[in-house]
């Protein structure tokens, strides 16, 4: 019998699995509907020219958003224009499950959304509500039908036009 003492370093120092791929976003194809904007205080807003002009972005039918290709990958972005969002769009099969986390960026200076083509909450999504620099949304689809999720990438600050951040997206 192996006392418990040598089995610790074992299971602190197993190997990792292996690194997700890496598609950039640019090379993702458009989606063919986004989702309408959320309800919801804008956390990037603030009195400014530039306020005012990220408001106005964010008014429109739509988010424009990008189709995610089946399975866990990374997305290498930035931050597209002065509206401070992207969205991305997933189909999630009945009974599947997707997180979508900011990891690499200014992470503190994101959010992560996810909603419906509404922009609504619907069942199975959950949000990171309490902020603790970790920008990640989840979705469990309770239904046995395929369902289209949008995941939207916020800014919380309104000059962060082009800044990179990296998106991982894991099904499970």
């Amino acid at each position: 019998m192996i006392p418990w003492f040598l089995s610790v370093p074992v299971l602190l120092f197993q190997a990792p699995s292996a690194p997700l791929p890496e598609v950039e976003a640019k090379d993702l194809p458009r989606a063919p509907r986004g989702p309408m904007p959320p309800h919801g205080p804008d956390g990037g807003a603030d009195a400014s020219i530039l306020g005012q002009a990220r408001h106005n972005a964010r008014k429109g039918p739509s988010i424009p958003a990008l189709q995610l290709p089946a399975g866990s990958l990374r997305v290498k972005d930035k931050v597209p224009d002065i509206s401070g969002w992207r969205a991305y769009a997933i189909e999630v099969p009945g009974g599947g499950t997707v997180k979508v986390h900011v990891v690499e960026g200014r992470k503190a200076w994101f959010r992560v959304l996810g909603v419906n083509a509404w922009g609504m909450e619907e069942p199975g999504l959950l949000q990171n509500r309490i902020p603790t620099g970790e920008p990640q949304a989840t979705y469990k689809n309770p239904t046995a039908e395929v369902r289209t999720i949008y995941f939207i990438v916020d800014t919380l600050d309104a000059n962060m036009v082009g800044d990179p951040f990296t998106v991982e997206i894991t099904r499970g």
